[in-house]
């Protein structure tokens, strides 16, 4: 399995020149605070707006050095974090510990499951999306879920289904690698072929899970695609190139999108295209739908198809997480994971600020993934039969935007979304 070890490429030809002094120095070498100082110096996008009097030996953690470097408050997604190796492999086949759930607060402050990953303990559990939370390792959750107790290897749910059966759910913690893929199928709108996909994560693995999707959508003679990305906090920009080439084939050879590095790796400013696919669906339009944690990945596909074909956004106004990096691991455990570059597409555009929806509707996350009856989803086939978002009114109460905003919590973790991988620096 191709191990993800992020090199810095100057201390490469630093090592080069001193051979002859010291044959032996390895950038792993370097003690973890040390390295991340280096590593911001050199590749953080906004090295220009460190500190100048930093001294790393002044910081007790390499987490308090890296936030007394990064530049605020525009940089909220540069961190370092003791994983062991965690979050690359999570970018490359998806694995990861956990219980495979994700939960949130619904309009009326309950705790709800609102995505459940394949192969995970959750799904086995026979869990769903929209199940509301009523009790935590036996305590009673209240209005907004301010007391769930913490938990980590263990842990008793019990849950409500839409039915208003009640069960007792006990998880345990385990290995298993996230699929992208969440939920396929197609749906028949004003005669039409509708293909739905739920894409819950970019990593490299996906992209053959994205293969076996669109393959299903031409064997069904798709012609529609609402893509679901409502809670995809991002990952691998090749694998975001990947899906939006199988969404405008005819884009072949055009660029999805540019990295801008900072004046010292102008020479990184390198360009990912749309590729050759046999498999696209060749489609004019797309619908997407959107959350506030709709993020970095996520909106490279967005912003990347933008120029070729008309990009309907359903939801609420994404992240603006514009932005990505490199990870860099180190022997003492330590993921090191600066914001290294911008994305801009075609038309040299990007998206700091995210990206406004075409039609703002609320997740309802009482509904599972697919129900025609779902806001966003029933927005989007709404156009589809009518040809306009006129006259569409949604079937659930409208929330406010701060509870569009409301975070995703895994366990009882808030997600960090994930960085754009840039691959390998050579």
């Amino acid at each position: 399995m191709k191990r993800f070890i992020f090199i810095l490429a100057w201390l490469l030809l630093w090592v080069a020149a001193c051979q002859k002094q010291n044959p032996t120095i390895d950038v792993n070498s370097l003690p973890i605070k040390r390295y991340v100082y280096e590593v911001m110096k050199y590749i953080y996008f906004w090295n220009d707006k460190i500190p100048a009097n930093i001294n790393p030996d002044n910081f007790s953690t390499p987490e308090a050095l890296m936030d007394a470097m990064i530049f605020k408050p525009i940089d909220r997604w540069s961190y370092v974090v003791r994983d062991n190796g965690a979050t690359a492999a999570q970018l490359q086949t998806g694995s990861t510990q956990g219980f495979g759930f994700l939960w949130g607060l619904d309009r009326d402050q309950n705790l709800r499951l609102l995505l459940v990953h394949p192969n995970s303990p959750a799904e086995e559990a026979r869990l769903t999306r929209g199940m509301r939370v009523l009790s935590v390792n036996g305590t009673a959750i209240n209005a907004g879920a301010t007391n769930i107790p913490r938990f980590e290897h263990a842990v008793s749910l019990t849950v409500q289904d839409a039915a208003g059966n009640i069960r007792q759910i006990d998880l345990q913690a385990r290995n298993f690698n996230m699929r992208g893929v969440t939920l396929r199928e197609v749906k028949e709108v004003a005669g039409r072929k509708v293909g739905y996909l739920v894409f819950s994560i970019f990593t490299q693995y996906s992209v053959q899970e994205l293969d076996e999707a669109f393959n299903f959508f031409r064997s069904e003679n798709v012609s529609e695609l609402v893509l679901d990305i409502r809670y995809n906090g991002g990952g691998s920009p090749e694998t975001a190139q990947h899906l939006a080439s199988l969404i405008a084939p005819n884009a072949a050879g055009r660029r999805f999108l540019q990295y801008r590095h900072n004046n010292q790796n102008t020479q990184r400013n390198t360009e990912l295209n749309f590729k050759n696919v046999n498999n696209g669906l060749n489609l004019s339009r797309v619908f997407i739908l959107t959350t506030n944690n709709t993020a970095s990945a996520s909106e490279l596909v967005i912003n990347g198809l933008r120029p070729f074909i008309n990009v309907q956004t359903i939801g609420n106004t994404t992240n603006g997480k514009y932005v990505g990096g490199y990870v860099f691991t180190h022997r003492e455990g330590y993921s090191v994971v600066p914001i290294s570059f911008q994305s801009v597409n075609a038309n040299g555009d990007t998206f700091a600020n995210g990206f406004e929806p075409s039609f703002r509707a609320t997740d309802d996350r009482t509904r599972p993934f697919g129900d025609p009856n779902e806001n966003l989803l029933a927005a989007a086939l709404h156009f589809i039969a009518n040809g306009s978002f006129i006259g569409y009114v949604q079937t659930a109460r409208v929330e406010s935007d701060v509870f569009d905003q409301t975070l995703l919590y895994t366990e009882d973790r808030a997600i960090r979304q994930l960085p754009l991988i840039g691959g390998f620096l050579q």
